[in-house]
């Protein structure tokens, strides 16, 4: 189902017109969850439960975090970890690269990352590259060898992708979702 921001749809409505404007802009809310933490949409505060400022957040309640830059590769997976388990999308979307995308483009990813959060979580794997295969040893081993001459391993890969892996629709089966895992500002950051 396509989500167009409140704002959008208003010319329309008051309009009577059959067909969006050309250009349409939406005005982003921040707004304080029941929770204590932030929330960020389109709509009025109250319709998506929460208040307007943080002024009327309840007294000695502090906010939830709600952080997106995660400097160790353990954070993100802990984080996305706790965003599918508590099927929260907002928490989910605080760690995607947003950079260089769309309006359009950033509908259809918040549709795939709100069904990634409505299914159970089974595992979070970090994905690396393949090791880089090494030519074979030509020259046999004599009897004296250097520590040079032993081979080593290869250095280990920093991971590439983070593989979710979710209980089917109705429990049957398993699902997989590969996200890509970027550096950027010295955060990790995942996209589809």
């Amino acid at each position: 189902m396509s989500r167009l921001p409140t704002c959008a749809l208003l010319p329309v409505l008051i309009a009577g017109a059959a067909a969006l404007p050309a250009s349409v802009h939406a005005q982003v809310r921040r707004c304080v969850g029941p929770d204590g933490g932030t929330v960020y949409t389109d709509r009025a505060c109250s319709a998506v439960g929460a208040s307007n400022s943080l002024a009327e957040r309840p007294r000695g309640q502090a906010p939830a975090y709600r952080g997106g830059c995660q400097r160790q590769l353990r954070g993100l997976i802990q984080e996305m970890s706790h965003a599918i388990h508590s099927g929260d999308t907002n928490r989910l979307v605080t760690l995607y690269h947003w950079r260089g995308m769309s309006q359009r483009g950033g509908y259809q990813v918040l549709d795939r990352l709100d069904a990634i959060t409505r299914q159970p979580l089974l595992n979070i794997t970090a994905q690396r590259p393949a090791p880089p295969v090494s030519a074979a040893q030509t020259a046999p081993f004599s009897s004296w060898v250097s520590a040079r001459d032993i081979p080593t391993a290869a250095p280990e890969r920093p991971p590439t992708s983070l593989r979710v892996d979710q209980a089917g629709p109705g429990g049957s089966g398993t699902r997989q979702t590969v996200f890509s895992l970027h550096r950027h500002l010295g955060c990790w950051w995942v996209s589809l």
